[in-house]
């Protein structure tokens, strides 16, 4: 099965990179004597997206890939120093005492051990039923499946840490595997993951760091992105083991709440009506500052009928109408030959400027209001 799409931004212009003609099926399975007369050699094609750059392979694992697959390096007493100082940092930057943590793609369990020993409470996941067995004798809690969006919905938001490492350039869709991440964390949970550097291939001609076991190849600058469009604060990328792996440290970000302001655009309509009637009621005449994006979306939604004209700076807006509203833009100066007794600003950003425009250019004296969400505020 293959994927045509960019596994990180889903853009289809990708182009080829790399291409090897002769490659392994799978570099994590070694033959048995009986299996050397079914082995067959594939062609590796790499690709790099044009839009992010991410490079990685089209083709994905087969189903049953993990089912067999059992390969530990926790045997090397540099990468078992490793993993401890790894584990101890990242408990200690976060305060991750007693955590809850979730291990997807444990292995043979050793990264899980080492957070259990430090006073975590962890679920080690593990696709395979042999490393998972592996993981049992040890003492370890484990669950099955494979992380994504729904996987584990009774595990949702359970999690203070959710650690990975070297399982997300395996993942045929990464987006759905943070997505996985997110919704078993707690609200402001925590991440650290870990993948091969892309930086270390291509600083040392590393063509034998790609291979159909790996489907992602990922820079520091994808793993930013990857975790930022997932709604992820990203703390600290960094290269370790000697530069072998890239490493990310991230913060689950709350969901932007967009409540206020569709409340703000529901309540403008009444909040310019209220306005203008209370100013028209007191015998004043209300102009209006700035013809500019926000002014133009908000006079669309509003009553402008009793509005005595509309003015911006910008000589090329002048003389032409706003779309909805159609009130036509006058300059600046109609202040001085048809004056008004209340402004109000629109172009926020330019508040200030244009209230110290009032009033040295204009000897403006009137009242300045501007527009606030969904109300009209006096400056």
């Amino acid at each position: 099965m293959k994927s045509s799409f960019c596994r990180i931004c889903k853009s289809s212009d990708l182009d080829e990179v790399m291409r090897f003609e002769k490659a392994p099926r799978n570099i994590e399975r070694l033959l048995e004597p009986g299996q050397l007369s079914r082995d067959r050699a594939v062609e590796l094609h790499v690709y790099q997206c044009k839009t992010c750059a991410h490079v990685q392979l089209l083709d994905q694992l087969e189903d049953e890939y993990y089912e067999e697959y059992l390969m530990s390096h926790s045997h090397a007493k540099k990468m078992k120093e490793f993993q401890l100082k790894q584990a101890s940092n990242f408990l200690h930057h976060f305060g991750l005492k007693d955590a809850a943590i979730f291990e997807a793609g444990c292995g043979d369990g050793q990264f899980s051990l080492i957070l259990k020993d430090q006073g975590c409470r962890v679920l080690a996941n593990e696709p395979s039923a042999k490393a998972r067995a592996a993981c049992e004798e040890k003492g370890l809690k484990t669950v099955g499946g494979y992380l994504g969006a729904g996987a584990f919905s009774t595990l949702r938001e359970s999690f203070d840490a959710v650690v990975t490492r070297q399982v997300l350039e395996h993942v045929p869709d990464p987006n759905d595997f943070v997505a996985g991440m997110r919704e078993i964390l707690k609200p402001a949970g925590v991440g650290l993951v870990e993948v091969p550097s892309l930086e270390q291939a291509i600083e040392n001609d590393r063509f034998f760091d790609f291979f159909p076991d790996h489907l992602s190849y990922f820079s520091s600058l994808a793993l930013t992105n990857l975790f930022s469009r997932n709604g992820f604060e990203v703390v600290q990328v960094k290269r370790v083991m000697d530069g072998e792996y890239n490493e990310v440290w991230v913060k689950k970000g709350p969901r932007p709440d967009l409540e206020n302001i569709q409340r703000a655009a529901n309540n403008i309509a009444g909040a310019f009506r209220d306005f203008l009637g209370k100013e028209r009621a007191a015998g004043r005449k209300v102009a209006i500052w700035g013809a500019g994006a926000k002014g133009v979306l908000t006079l669309s939604m509003v009553d402008t009928s009793s509005v005595a004209y509309l003015i911006d700076l910008d000589p090329v807006k002048k003389d032409r109408y706003t779309p909805v509203s159609h009130l036509q833009v006058s300059a600046p100066d109609r202040l001085l030959t048809e004056p008004v007794d209340t402004i109000i600003i629109t172009a926020i950003a330019y508040k200030d400027e244009i209230m110290r425009d009032l009033k040295s250019k204009y000897s403006f004296m009137g009242k300045i209001d501007y527009l606030a969400g969904g109300q009209i505020k006096e400056c």
